[in-house]
């Protein structure tokens, strides 16, 4: 694959542009800048993988674990995916863990230890 063609994914650094809560019918998120956060592309990849296992299931990903998901690093957002969400936080944290390998790969310049 070449660099013009390769995913926005590979770049480990990259960050985005969230919606705090989705925009669809069934969460009633809006696409405007109240309901916007920038947060890390691995974050983003992680929140979206959850959401759509729920989708695959004919399920809704519950708004409470949407919005703790976003603000993952605060100490009280963290204690609702703990306690409410134990599953749900385990393979956000898997998922965000292989991301976060891909980042320690790329800044030793693909090295082993």
């Amino acid at each position: 694959m070449t660099a013009a063609t390769e995913p926005e994914e590979y770049d480990p650094f990259s960050v985005t542009i969230e919606h705090i809560i989705p925009v669809d019918p069934r969460h009633g998120g809006v696409d405007n800048e109240s309901n916007f956060k920038t947060i890390c592309r691995s974050c983003q990849c992680a929140r979206n993988q959850i959401k759509q296992f729920y989708e695959n299931r004919n399920d809704i990903l519950p708004d409470k674990f949407w919005l703790a998901s976003i603000n993952h690093n605060e100490p009280r957002f963290k204690r609702i995916l703990t306690d409410i969400f134990p599953n749900e936080w385990e393979k956000f944290r898997e998922i965000l863990s292989l991301k976060q390998e891909k980042k320690k790969d790329f800044l030793k310049g693909g090295k082993k230890d």
